[in-house]
């Protein structure tokens, strides 16, 4: 009998000490409340991200109000709700864009500096042919 009693001291004595042990200090409460907090808010945040933006925007005033319990009004703690996405319009191309040319920026616009032949294919009344074939040559000659 006791040994009963001396063990049911002990007993009572360990639930004493691991009761004790279990409570949380304010500070710790507060620490695993901001944790909880942090946690349920990215999951929201992906939510809305996948289009449920309501759930988001629910837990976001529940999140506001406990900062504002906790620290007051500060500004730069508060979460912003996200307002509903534009509908998305058609993307048009209105412009052609063509590639540039590595020297002048400019996609074939290059004038040559040779002159142009006229409407019967001569250039200073030589054929073509003959003045891009030599005809540059002997011009001061």
């Amino acid at each position: 009998m006791k040994r009963a009693l001396f063990v049911l001291l002990i007993v009572l004595f360990a639930h004493n000490l691991i009761d004790s042990s279990l409570a949380l200090s304010d500070y710790q409460r507060g620490a695993l409340d901001g944790l909880n907090w942090g946690w349920n808010m990215s999951h929201r945040y992906d939510q809305a991200k996948e289009g449920d933006i309501a759930a988001y925007n629910q837990a976001v005033a529940g999140y506001n109000a406990w900062i504002l319990a906790i620290f007051g009004m500060n500004e730069s703690l508060m979460l912003q709700t996200i307002a509903a996405p534009a509908k998305t319009q058609p993307y048009y191309i209105t412009k052609t864009i063509n590639p540039k040319h590595s020297i002048d920026a400019s996609w074939n616009q290059s004038k040559s500096l040779l002159p142009e032949p006229d409407a019967y294919g001569m250039v200073n009344g030589i054929p073509a042919e003959i003045y891009y074939s030599f005809g540059p040559a002997l011009a001061n000659f």
